[in-house]
């Protein structure tokens, strides 16, 4: 894929003027619903709800939100889209209940949608609030109760063309990425329509742009070449040896045509070569996406929306240079040994190995939303067509160039001849992916206490993966089908109810119960159930408890990927203590079986004061798997252990190939306590004090407006909005330079794992991950992590501060100077913004800047990276903190405009 700067400038260009054209009188009236909307933005934010009224857009169920944002808690995040603002979200969105790394459930104005793209590239200016759920609401919708929700509604009314680019990479050098974004939103009575192109690419780093220190382990390759022994670790020569007084074991080439006196002087010295620049540790990229959403009412009252979006992606990362292990004859006239001899060198003259990858992926889906009584419908679908395509470069083709070292013809030592890599190994897979389901929710009958709701659940869904790999002639394919059918239900039960006066002594209490079936072409039935309670002993105070016991399947990925084949990974041996450049296989796991889960989850959300916006919340959750699904764990001393077959080593003991496919664990118990608070309060602007003086003095607030903007600015009477710019049949994005309130916002939240353990299967110790155990390269679970969010927003600047702290963490080995330690991290990501149409020093000269924004991201501000040292106070090669962690301390800088 090739995109040029020619043509992006021709996508780009136009939109000013495109925007231009959608102007309209200011003068014409907004609707009544947009004013009312517009009056509680400028009261603050807040939407005007008429007590005794759910507001527009709320979730189903008696569950209110544990925590809402209004219009000016999200402009005080600083962030250009939804799928950013959820990712700012995310310390108060993720869940404990589930195999890890859910995402939330999101909603838009309290219904389904087909999937994230149809919401996620809506600018923020559009939402006029963000509520954040519990996991039991999930159930309501027919997701499953490990996953958060968040419910997003928009403004009645919104019209904007957004361009941004953005551009930035390591403070220390070695890369660049950039990206630019055009956006068309439009939000009428009529429906929405939003389209988006984005274009990214990042530039390689490599290794040599991070001073690492060169690795010795491993068969000693050179550019000039080394002489090994032909056992690879025993004696070359013992009249080599007597020469240089020491048994020799490696000897570095000196000149094309050597003899046995020109080798001891480099006896168990082998020569090196740094081929940090012929490696990446982060692959150069490009990519591009494009997202087509259209909503509209049809059939007089169902809500219709369908996506159509498509993403391309090429990586290149480059995996070390070709070498060559020839066995040089006794007999050889190029040969002073009286064995036969092993010598190992480097090629560049080809350049680096590389792997290359190419994905492309299209998708559409389409949800409706109806209401038949005091029921809710909703029917979804979306397929997705994926394929990727991987060559990997591996090898020089020798098999001349060997038979001529063997028959004396060639000379080892000497430059060496024109050689070709040998064809690379290939990989592709093809996914398909379709799926349709229809929920409805509603109330069957009626109790003292309230109304009984269920929730139903049909679904349909196919997946079909094809792989085929073909390694150095090899060839592997996988055709993985999957065909399911299931269904869902879900009931609410009150017992006792304030409002309705029935046990209102204990407050309001639901208790829930849910059921689910999944069957599977490959896995047959698998089942899913729980059960909870919903208890509010007073307004400010709600506890949530619940119980999940679920099956679950392997992804076909996980079965079915195309095997692939690494050369030059570097992994840090456990066992010897080493670190190694192994061959990595990765793919899928046809023999991968399902799991069961079972989840114990209590929860209290706190919101002690009604006129102050602070939100308390801690979860407790405990939960067994047994069969867990995994990926393969780090090459500790216990995993080896355990999974011989998966770990080659040669003669010599060195570990030379790992197979890193996914695999079941006999069973995982973890237990954890996360606790947290999230506090958010207005802050007065210079300009909003103004206009509130102006009216106390009973004169025009308007005026006040015109003279900081510059007049013309079409402020509104009714409250603190400067420069609102022409609105017709929406509001427009471009304007909205408010008169800079803002919002002050401190959010902590600490998670304390309790136990953390998992048994690889029956006879074996149990892994400890809190406790010396690990699964991955960057040591065992940390007990403690801190998670701080802080933001301050006034007069169109804002900052905000974001941290995150681990505690230590260590991997035991043999003895105690074998021992990993991990050290503890400290990240501080800060980031300072300027929206410039609410400056108005800068608008009033300058009306293009209405609307604008400028960013400037400093990610891991203090450049900190976990380091690890041994029982010797020594760091492990393979374990050096710039392998972990590349990037570093990072900034971006970011121009947003619109239209």
């Amino acid at each position: 894929m090739r995109i040029s700067l020619p043509l992006l400038v021709c996508i780009v260009a136009p939109l000013p003027a495109m925007a231009q054209e959608q102007a309209v009188d200011p003068d014409l009236a907004d609707t009544a619903a947009d004013e009312a909307e517009a009056a509680g933005d400028d009261a603050g934010g807040e939407e005007i709800v008429i007590t005794g009224q759910r507001p527009r857009g709320s979730v189903t169920g008696d569950v209110p939100p544990e925590q809402t944002f209004s219009p000016a808690d999200v402009r005080a995040f600083g962030v250009s889209t939804i799928a950013e603002l959820l990712a700012e979200l995310s310390p108060q969105t993720s869940s404990g209940r589930g195999r890890g790394d859910e995402q939330p459930v999101v909603l838009l104005e309290g219904r389904r949608i087909s999937g994230p793209r149809e919401i996620r590239d809506i600018p923020t200016e559009a939402i006029s609030r963000v509520e954040i759920l519990p996991e039991e609401v999930a159930l309501k919708y027919g997701y499953s109760a490990n996953q958060r929700v968040v419910n997003i509604v928009l403004r009645r009314r919104f019209r904007a063309i957004t361009t941004e680019v953005e551009g930035g990479g390591p403070t220390a050098g070695g890369s660049a990425n950039g990206e630019v974004d055009v956006n068309y939103l439009s939000i009428t009575r009529a429906g929405r329509l939003n389209i988006d192109l984005e274009v990214s690419a990042e530039s390689a780093l490599s290794e040599a742009e991070r001073d690492l220190l060169p690795n010795p382990s491993g068969l000693p390759y050179d550019l000039t070449g080394n002489v090994v022994a032909v056992d690879g670790g025993g004696e070359i020569d013992p009249a080599l040896s007597a020469l240089a007084g020491q048994v020799t074991t490696v000897a570095p080439v000196r000149g094309a045509t050597p003899t046995l006196t020109d080798f001891p002087g480099g006896a168990n010295q082998p020569g090196t070569t740094d081929i940090g620049r012929y490696r990446t540790l982060r692959p150069r990229t490009l990519g591009a996406e494009g997202n087509a959403v259209l909503s509209r009412t049809i059939f007089g009252d169902v809500a219709a929306t369908a996506t159509l979006g498509f993403t391309m992606n090429d990586t290149q990362a480059l995996v070390g240079l070709p070498n060559i292990d020839v066995t040089l004859p006794a007999d050889s006239p190029f040969s002073p040994f009286a064995n036969d001899a092993r010598v190992l060198r480097y090629a560049d003259a080809l350049g680096a190995l590389t792997r290359e990858t190419r994905s492309r992926s299209v998708n559409g889906g389409f949800s409706a939303n109806g209401e038949k009584g005091d029921w809710r419908w909703t029917l979804t679908g979306n397929y997705e067509y994926s394929a990727t395509d991987t060559d990997t470069e591996r090898r020089l083709t020798l098999d001349d160039y060997s038979a001529g070292v063997a028959a004396g013809s060639i000379n080892p030592f000497a430059t060496l001849p024109a050689l070709s890599l040998a064809a690379p190994d290939t990989a592709r897979s093809v996914s398909n992916v379709g799926q349709l389901e229809a929920v409805a929710n509603g109330d069957i009958f009626k109790l003292p206490a309230g109304d009984v709701g269920v929730t139903g659940k049909v679904g349909l869904g196919t997946q079909d993966l094809d792989s085929r790999s073909n390694r150095s002639g090899l060839i592997t394919a996988t055709d993985i089908t999957r065909r399911r059918v299931n269904g869902q239900f879900n009931v609410d039960l009150p017992i006792a109810s304030r409002r309705a006066g029935v046990l209102d002594a204990i407050g309001d209490l639901t208790l829930n119960a849910n059921a689910e079936v999944n069957e599977l072409s490959d896995f047959g039935t698998l089942t899913t159930y729980g059960y909870g309670a919903n208890w509010s002993p007073f307004r400010q105070l709600r506890l949530i408890t619940s119980v999940t016991h679920e099956e679950g399947a392997p992804s076909p990925q996980q079965i079915g990927n195309p095997v692939l084949t690494t050369p030059n990974v570097r992994v840090f041996d456990y066992v010897r203590g080493e670190t190694v450049d192994v061959t990595s296989i990765e793919g899928g796991n046809p023999g991968l079986s399902a799991d069961s889960r079972r989840v114990l989850k209590l929860g209290a959300n706190l919101r002690p004061f009604d006129t102050i916006d602070l939100n308390m919340r801690a979860d407790y959750t405990d939960s067994r798997i047994d069969g867990l699904i995994s990926g393969f764990p780090a090459a500790t001393a216990e995993i080896q252990s355990a999974f011989p077959d998966r770990f080659v080593r040669d003669a010599s003991g060195r570990l030379v190939q790992i197979d890193t496919r996914p695999v079941n664990f006999a069973r995982s118990e973890r237990r954890q306590l996360r606790w947290g608070f999230f506090l958010s309060l207005p802050v007065k602007g210079t300009l909003e004090r103004r206009v509130e003086a102006a009216r106390e003095a009973g004169q025009d607030p308007r005026a006040v407006l015109r003279d900081a903007f510059g007049g013309g600015g079409g402020g509104r009477a009714r409250g603190p909005r400067a420069g609102g710019g022409p609105r017709g049949g929406g509001r427009r994005g471009g304007g909205g330079a408010r008169a800079g309130g803002g919002r002050v916002q401190l959010g902590l939240f600490h998670t304390v794992r309790l136990k953390e353990t998992i048994l690889i299967r029956d006879g074996l110790p149990e892994l400890d991950l809190l406790g010396g155990s690990a699964t991955g390269n960057r040591g065992g679970q940390p007990r403690h992590e801190v998670r701080l969010i802080s933001g301050l927003t006034k007069d169109g600047l804002g900052i905000r501060a974001n941290a995150e702290w681990q505690a230590p963490t260590r991997v035991d080995g043999a003895n105690p100077a074998e021992q990993l330690r991990f050290g503890s991290l400290t990240t501080i990501n800060l980031r300072a913004f300027a929206n410039l149409g609410q400056i108005p020093a800068i608008v009033r000269d300058n009306r293009w800047l209405r609307g604008a924004r400028v960013s400037l991201r400093l990610d891991n501000l203090l450049d900190q990276r976990i380091t690890v040292t041994d029982g010797n106070g020594v760091t492990p090669l393979g374990l050096q903190p710039a392998l972990l962690d590349p990037v570093g301390r990072s900034f971006r800088l970011e121009f947003r405009k619109l239209f």
